[in-house]
């Protein structure tokens, strides 16, 4: 009988003893590891146009459409939209470049402009959300272009 009553003590300290492993060592199996990447998240930008302004006159507009790689954890603990923040980051950050020439871009304008757009979103959202900033599109139009095609006509709606 004391065997038997032993037995039954042992069984009882195992079940307690795994029960208290898989809940204080183990993480649950439907949450993820806060320290694991999950991975990007791609973000896109509408159609945005921007003034480049050159001795206090406007010379023409950079029309851009970006795309964002967004780290996915970040993502979901933030609670707000990061696109406004992202798009306004964009509009300063070319708004203010005075030493990339849009009329005669270099590869390495790009990868400056890129990496500042993600940088001054970044900053401006308060955690390194933004992993990378891809160029979807990105025009130069001077601004004699567009008075001339609205003088003749071309963008009248009439």
């Amino acid at each position: 009988m004391l065997k038997l009553a032993a037995i039954g003590v042992w069984v009882i300290l195992v079940t307690a003893g795994a029960t208290f492993a898989s809940v204080y060592l183990g993480q649950p199996a439907g949450e993820p590891n806060s320290t694991e990447d999950q991975g990007v998240e791609q973000l896109t930008s509408e159609l945005t146009s921007v003034p480049v302004i050159r001795g206090g006159d406007v010379v023409g507009y950079v029309i851009l459409q970006l795309s964002f790689a967004a780290d996915r954890a970040l993502l979901a603990q933030k609670k707000l939209d990061p696109m406004p923040y992202i798009k306004d980051s964009a509009f300063r950050v070319i708004f203010t470049s005075s030493d990339v020439d849009f009329r005669r871009l270099k590869p390495e304008d790009l990868d400056k402009l890129t990496g500042a757009i993600a940088g001054e979103a970044n900053k401006r959202l308060g955690m390194e959300l933004v992993r990378h900033v891809l160029l979807q599109q990105l025009n130069y139009v001077k601004k004699e272009d567009i008075r001339t095609n609205w003088i003749n006509g071309n963008g009248n709606s009439n």
